[in-house]
């Protein structure tokens, strides 16, 4: 160093600082990419996805924390969902003695609705996911920690599959197999398609805003999914959930969830909850009440465990429902909006979620009437100290709701 000028020692020094930089980010890298790959095995193992899920290229960013995984493809037919034909009919049989025909409300309405809405009130196919890339980053540990899932380039333009074997079959591969078909039968009647088509679950998701493009036709929507969990060591946290709609790259329309939670069980565990929720919807592809049953428990579970200090749903934007809405009044000669959400197939259900405001309603036909009036829709609910999710929204009701 004492033979070295000043020039000479700026520029060793650099090259060390850029050496230990080096060193450092490769360290990083390599616990943040073995933390995160782990959970993202995990993900795979407990969803049930490791035999059905296609992967593209998986990189790690230690800059962002990412693991990206191009092109992720789910096939799954109804057929392979979570077990066998006789174990869920079994269950079906211990289910239907202990519902009966009984009105449902509360979690149980609220499960059925989302159920229903997946199979589109018929059978379903199965699950068929394609999208453009997948993003997981976990950082922390499950008492103070983030997780957080991003879903780009959802495609919702296949809501039907059928399957051949345990294959999906998809309404592009046997174009010449939809009905009616061009063969003629000696009889003169049509020859009928080889498949029986089903909904596929993921097209039809009613919290990714599904029923929205379904009732405009924008069936070369692609969906944006982000959701972020974050939690502290006193076991305080917060939730953002954001799903945007393209179409041809342009957003269409967006929807934001947003809790504040006063306290929320720890990551490992809510993970737990969100597998729950997920298997219901697999099992509800193969059968609404066996679906609805595992959903409910999953959400009861949580609720009970979680105390939310405030919670905000916003719709914004969807423009395409007011074209449609135009295009029905000029139509029928008819201004009902109700008549345009039966022809659409929006729903009118609402969940009865405790007292809701006078005049105000959550179903679809609700949300997509004040997007055509308004530009927007938007719920803010407060609720009061010290009570579960589940005694706040069931039992006293004890929460403030304000809407647009």
């Amino acid at each position: 160093m004492k033979t070295m000028n000043k020039k000479q020692i700026i520029i060793a020094a650099a090259a060390a600082a850029v050496v230990v930089l080096g060193v450092t980010v490769s360290m990083m890298s390599s616990a943040g990419k073995k933390k995160t790959l782990g959970y993202y095995d995990d993900l795979k193992e407990q969803f049930f996805l490791a035999d059905v899920l296609n992967e593209g290229d998986v990189s790690y960013s230690v800059f962002s924390g990412n693991l990206t995984v191009t092109d992720p493809e789910i096939r799954l037919v109804a057929a392979q969902t979570n077990g066998t034909e006789t174990f869920l009919k079994g269950m079906l049989t211990l289910l239907a003695g202990a519902n009966g025909a009984a009105n449902e409300t509360g979690l149980a309405a609220w499960s059925r609705y989302l159920l229903d809405a997946t199979t589109g009130g018929g059978r379903a196919g199965g699950v068929y996911l394609k999208a453009d890339s997948l993003k997981i980053s976990r950082s922390g540990d499950s008492k103070d920690g983030e997780i957080r899932v991003q879903l780009k380039g959802l495609d919702m333009a296949n809501p039907y599959i059928s399957h051949k074997g345990s294959d999906v079959v998809l309404v592009s591969d046997v174009a010449d197999e939809i009905q009616p078909r061009a063969e003629v039968e000696a009889n003169g009647r049509v020859v009928n398609s080889s498949y029986s088509w089903g909904s596929n679950t993921v097209a039809r998701l009613p919290f990714a805003g599904a029923f929205l493009s379904t009732a405009t036709g924008d069936i070369g929507t692609k969906v944006d999914l982000d959701f972020t969990l974050k939690r502290s060591d006193d076991g305080e946290g917060s939730m953002k959930f954001v799903v945007v709609h393209r179409n041809d790259g342009s957003e269409t329309g967006r929807i934001t969830r947003e809790a504040e939670f006063a306290s929320i069980p720890e990551l490992d565990d809510v993970q737990e909850l969100l597998k729950g929720a997920y298997s219901g919807f697999i099992m509800g592809a193969y059968n609404t009440s066996m679906g609805q049953s595992v959903l409910s428990d999953a959400a009861a579970n949580f609720a009970r465990k979680a105390k939310v200090a405030n919670y905000s749903l916003t719709y914004k934007g969807f423009d395409p429902l007011e074209d449609g809405f135009k295009a029905y009044k000029a139509a029928t000669k008819r201004q009902d909006f109700e008549g345009y959400c039966v022809q659409t197939g929006l729903s009118m259900f609402q969940n009865d979620f405790g007292a809701k405001a006078k005049k105000h309603s959550d179903s679809e036909c609700a949300i997509a009437a004040k997007l055509v009036s308004d530009g927007k829709f938007k719920e803010s609910y407060t609720f009061k100290e010290d009570k579960s999710l589940f005694a706040g929204l069931f039992v006293s009701k004890s929460f403030t709701l304000e809407t647009n």
